[in-house]
């Protein structure tokens, strides 16, 4: 019997069929057989009703089509379906599926976390609305015309119910059927907000980091600036503080009650800004920063809560960064800097902590400036003292000394020996004393008179000092030699043949009694001076001394021993300071000195 052969399980599936088929319909069921020796396998059977000519009961055509290849296929195909339906539904990316007429077909879940429920658009023809957002119409035009096509991370603004901004980066590739036609598009889209605002916020602090290294080579910069003048500095710092934040004007105020006065500026041609320029202090945006004791900066004016200020309506100032100035202490004014147009970006700390900084320097620079003009007076007040001192002693020692001479001559005759030594020891004294004053204003002297910077020839120097000494040198047999050609510096040439005089002076007095005097006189130039040296063959100087034969009056001999006040090498380094050089000494005792001088080069 054929039912032998039917699996147990669809033997209720093959009831159904037969009654089916004797009620008179056709029917066609799908079952599974399991013959003898082989494994189950399906079959279709369909079965129809035939004729009343074969007696009384009922009888069926039946055929039996194994499907076993068929249902293979079957069941792989909703195998492969289910894996794909698994894949397309958990997969993290927001996947749809959109046919030619940009109507959604199918969306995943994460589809629907990341835009809401698209899958369907009520009007057909409209545009997808994922698609419009994110500027991908052109990329599904490329997709449906057989081109994948990447699409670069997109800033999509909050709207409906996401309230944050998203970045989503997206791809779309075209479904191809087996006759090469495409009719879908998948389009592919990520979520990177996460990574996109860490890689902004890292571009930022990239940026915020290098804004700080340019904010600190400016500020070397300006501390490395060469040690002209006080304003000369000032202005350079400021035209590099300025290109550096962006603005156009850079300016040092000073503040004084209500009025302000620009001191220092650096500002494009034509812009208005001249030193000395007073304006009203509450009119300025200095007021805004000396107000509040630090830094302030508005990077639009006009945008900001300053808008209404006395300082905007007065300047239209749209940019401003400023900070207050201290000198030891006392508020003196304000560093700013600003421009008429608003600031291509924000000022963040680094700009305020350079500002900060760059106000020490200002403030230190202008207080050096202080010193220096206060120091200068306090000089200039002590070189007058000493001149006009000395200048006035000479009178009443020249008194005394001739008191003294004439006691001696009136009452010579009545003095016995005792007087005559003392009245010698007073002569003597005084003689001294004047030549002391005599030295002492040949010092203040120096550099009181200041004449105009010339080229001087150190061989005329040299030789003028020559013949101040032809009597020295013809008592001692002494002689100077020069080797080599002198170079021509830049300086006083009165002063310079002072300072060779006494230097050529100093090799005469100071030589030994059994060998006369010989002095040489060379150069060396260097890339930036010339150093000239004046070798003796004289006593020479021991190393202790080196450093105070040149202050004032140090003498390292009695003047029973060697004649003189101690105030020659004082001048000698007096003249090489007022030019800008310096002078030292080598010396070996019994052999000799060489005095080394060093004036900077160029004419």
């Amino acid at each position: 019997p054929f039912l032998l052969f039917v699996d147990n399980d669809s033997r209720p599936d093959l009831d159904r069929h037969f009654s089916a088929v004797q009620s008179g319909r056709r029917s066609t069921t799908e079952l599974w057989l399991t013959p003898d020796k082989r494994p189950p396998f399906p079959v279709i059977l369909e079965s129809i009703q035939l004729g009343d000519g074969w007696g009384t009961g009922w009888r069926c055509l039946t055929t039996a089509l194994d499907i076993t290849e068929r249902k293979q296929a079957e069941q792989a195909l909703l195998a492969s379906e289910t894996r794909f339906r698994a894949i397309f539904e958990q997969s993290p990316l927001a996947i749809q599926i959109i046919g030619r007429d940009a109507q959604p077909r199918m969306s995943n879940r994460a589809w629907v976390k990341l835009w809401g429920d698209s899958s369907t658009i009520p009007t057909p023809g409209q545009r997808h609305p994922v698609l419009s957002r994110i500027g991908a119409e052109k990329s599904f035009t490329e997709g449906l015309a057989g081109n994948s096509v990447e699409i670069p991370a997109i800033h999509v603004t909050a709207s409906g119910e996401r309230n944050d901004d998203r970045w989503v980066h997206g791809y779309v590739y075209p479904i191809r059927e087996l006759n090469g036609g495409i009719p879908e598009i998948v389009l592919v889209n990520e979520d990177v907000s996460e990574r996109k605002r860490i890689e902004l916020a890292l571009a930022d602090q990239t940026e915020l980091l290098r804004r700080q290294y340019e904010s600190l080579r400016v500020l070397s910069e300006i501390a490395a600036l060469p040690p002209s003048s006080a304003s000369q500095r000032l202005t350079e710092a400021l035209d590099l503080g300025r290109r550096h934040l962006g603005l156009s004007t850079g300016l040092i105020s000073r503040v004084e009650g209500n009025r302000l006065t620009v001191e220092n500026y650096a500002a494009p041609t034509g812009a208005g800004v001249t030193d000395g320029t007073l304006h009203d202090f509450a009119l300025t945006c200095c007021s805004l920063a000396i107000e509040q004791g630090d830094v302030v900066a508005i990077a639009h004016m006009r945008r900001s809560p300053l808008a209404g200020h006395a300082c905007y309506t007065a300047h239209r100032l749209e940019s401003y960064i400023g900070v207050p100035v201290s000198i030891r202490g006392r508020p003196y004014g304000a560093l700013s800097f600003y421009s008429p147009t608003p600031s291509a970006r924000e000022f963040d700390d680094g700009d305020k902590e350079f500002m900060r900084l760059l106000a020490r320097w200002v403030g230190a620079v202008l207080e050096e400036e202080a010193t220096l003009r206060e120091l200068a007076r306090s000089n200039a007040e002590l070189e007058q003292f000493a001149y006009v001192s000395s200048h006035d002693l000479r009178q009443p020692l020249r008194q005394v000394s001739s008191y003294v001479s004439m006691l001696e001559r009136r009452y010579g005759d009545k003095l016995d020996a005792d007087a005559h030594e003392f009245i010698a020891y007073a002569r003597d004294g005084a003689l001294r004393m004047d030549r002391l004053i005599v030295d002492l204003l040949e010092f203040s002297r120096i550099g009181r008179n200041i004449k105009a910077i010339a080229p001087v020839a150190l061989a005329e120097v040299v030789k003028d000092a020559i013949a101040n000494l032809t009597l020295s040198l013809s008592d001692t047999n002494g002689r100077v030699d020069i080797r080599g050609e002198l170079p021509v510096v830049k300086g006083d040439a009165s002063d310079l043949v002072r300072l060779f005089q006494n230097l050529i002076g100093n090799a005469i007095k100071y030589s030994l009694p059994e060998r006369p005097p010989v002095v040489e006189i060379s150069v060396e130039t260097q890339p930036m001076t010339h150093v000239v040296t004046v070798q003796d063959n004289g006593i020479g100087i021991l190393p202790e001394y080196f450093e105070t034969i040149f202050g004032v009056f140090k003498r390292l001999h009695t003047p029973d021993q060697y004649d003189g006040n101690g105030i020659g090498l004082a001048i000698c380094k007096k003249v090489i300071d007022q030019h800008g050089g310096r002078i030292w000494v080598d010396s070996t005792p019994s052999e000799g000195t060489a005095f080394h001088i060093e004036l900077p080069r160029g004419l």
